[in-house]
């Protein structure tokens, strides 16, 4: 089952003072015609009794989390997730370990990972780097069994996730059974890739299908040109360049189930991005929950 799951997490918040937030979440999932909600963390002061009270009002209301996704990169340049900054990998794999136990709580699908170890320097891409933040995402995964959640690795061009090859290492590697793909597939666009996309699906679901848990769907737009530098960007689903046809046929024929959403927008252009993979999945004939 593909399930949409929008980025609307910012209203869940608990108390007296969260209510007018709660009221815009329950407004804007009306308005998506949703029931599923991407959470990227809830607030770092709530303990875990807060956490069971966003749980009781997202049952009372037949609402669910789908992607609990933080993110988090450390506090220094070399720390984060596999860091060369033991302290700081320690420091975010504390955090890693509350959003897996608020995510149980809340009952989500997938917490996602990123790794930016020595992003926009020669080392985001080093052999050196890669160990280090395999060793890492092993330690994470550990963590993630402990807990009873699946976790899903976000892959980037600016990352040593940066392949379809790579993510099948960590795979390999790592071995773990609450270890997914939290697929991204504009953030794995090469340039000579960019009018290649359903080569690039095709790719993606051939090799990595089973393991895929989540999807962040974006459009990738080509601009410059000339003597003008090239740039390879992200753009609302529908106005760029992105096999959106190939990618529900292939997540359809998926055997687990699957979240999605249009992320990095504004709402309207959140609104505007489901509204296109809705119409693409009637085109194809493939149901979205």
């Amino acid at each position: 089952m593909i399930i949409m799951s929008p980025p609307l997490g910012q209203f869940l918040t608990v108390g007296p003072e969260g209510e007018a937030d709660r009221s815009e979440l329950l407004k804007s999932t009306a308005t998506m015609d949703v029931t599923t909600i991407t959470v990227q963390r809830v607030n770092p002061e709530y303990d875990d009794d807060d956490v069971r009270s966003l749980r009781d009002f997202l049952d009372d209301n037949g609402l669910s989390v789908g992607e609990f996704t933080g993110f988090y990169k450390g506090t220094r340049p070399w720390g984060g997730l596999g860091g060369y900054d033991r302290e700081d990998h320690r420091y975010t794999l504390d955090l890693y370990e509350r959003q897996l136990r608020h995510a149980k709580i809340l009952g989500a699908h997938l917490v996602g990972f990123g790794t930016l170890v020595g992003r926009g320097t020669p080392r985001m891409w080093a052999e050196d780097t890669w160990r280090q933040v395999l060793d890492g995402i092993r330690e994470l995964a550990d963590l993630a069994e402990e807990a009873g959640m699946d976790i899903g690795a976000h892959p980037h061009v600016m990352s040593c996730l940066y392949s379809v090859d790579r993510l099948k290492q960590m795979l390999d590697t790592v071995a773990s059974p609450r270890l997914k793909i939290l697929m991204d597939p504009v953030n794995l666009v090469h340039p000579h890739m960019a009018y290649r996309t359903t080569e690039l699906i095709d790719e993606i679901f051939d090799e990595l299908g089973g393991a895929i848990g989540g999807l962040h769907a974006k459009d990738v737009a080509v601009s410059g040109g000339g003597k003008i530098i090239s740039h390879v960007g992200e753009a609302v689903p529908g106005e760029g360049t992105m096999d959106y046809r190939t990618m529900l046929r292939r997540l359809d024929a998926l055997d687990h189930d699957v979240t999605i959403h249009a992320e990095h927008f504004p709402f309207p252009q959140t609104v505007q991005g489901q509204q296109y993979i809705r119409s693409v999945a009637r085109e194809v004939g493939v149901e979205l929950n």
